[in-house]
C-alpha cells in the first residue's frame, strides 16, 4: 500500500471543509417559526406544513420567509402542478400566459414526492423563490410574481383551508 502523509496545509483545508460542511444550514434554518398546520383531503392526511419568517410573525411580502411541507404519502410531480395550478385559477392569480410560465419554471425543478420528503419554497431577502428537497437546493425560480402566487395557495384570506392559513400565520 502506498500511504501519503498529508502536509499541515492539507489538514487544515480538510478540517475547515469539515468543519463548514457541519455548521452549514439551509437558509430558512435561520428564521423562526411562525405557525404550523395540517393539510387534509376527505379523510387522508397529505402533508404538514410550517410557516417560517425572520421574526417569527407573518406579515405579506416581508422576505425572506419560507414554507415547508413534509409529506404524509407519495405523490406525483403531475399531481401537485395539476393542484398548484388550479388553486392559481381559483384564486384569480395572475392571467393564463402568467400561470403557464410559472408552471413550467416550477415543472423544471419540482420532482415526485414521496411519504416524509420534505419541501421548502425559501423566499430570499430579493423576493426570488428557491426550491428544496430535504436541504438540498432544487432550483431557482426567477419568473416575476411567482413566490407571491405561490405562497397565496396556503396564505391568501380566501384558501382552500383557511383554518390551515390562519394556523400558519400565527392566528387564534
Amino acid at each position: 500500500m502506498n500511504w501519503k502523509i498529508l502536509h499541515v496545509g492539507a489538514w487544515a483545508g480538510i478540517s475547515l471543509l469539515c468543519w463548514s460542511s457541519l455548521s452549514w444550514a439551509a437558509p430558512w434554518q435561520q428564521l423562526r417559526t411562525v405557525g404550523q398546520g395540517e393539510m387534509h383531503w376527505l379523510w387522508f392526511k397529505l402533508y404538514e406544513a410550517t410557516l417560517y419568517s425572520q421574526d417569527g410573525r407573518y406579515v405579506a411580502r416581508r422576505y425572506p420567509q419560507a414554507l415547508s411541507l413534509t409529506y404524509a404519502r407519495d405523490i406525483d410531480k403531475q399531481d401537485i402542478l395539476d393542484a398548484t395550478g388550479q388553486e392559481w385559477q381559483r384564486l384569480g392569480l395572475g392571467d393564463e400566459r402568467q400561470q403557464v410560465r410559472w408552471l413550467g419554471a416550477l415543472s423544471n425543478i419540482l420532482p415526485d414526492v414521496n411519504k416524509g420528503d420534505r419541501l421548502t419554497f425559501y423566499v430570499n431577502e430579493q423576493g426570488l423563490g428557491e426550491l428544496w428537497l430535504r436541504d438540498a437546493p432544487l432550483g431557482l425560480i426567477t419568473e416575476p410574481g411567482f413566490p407571491d402566487a405561490f405562497l397565496a395557495i396556503w396564505l391568501a384570506d380566501n384558501s382552500r383551508d383557511p383554518a390551515l392559513t390562519r394556523r400558519l400565520r400565527g392566528q387564534p
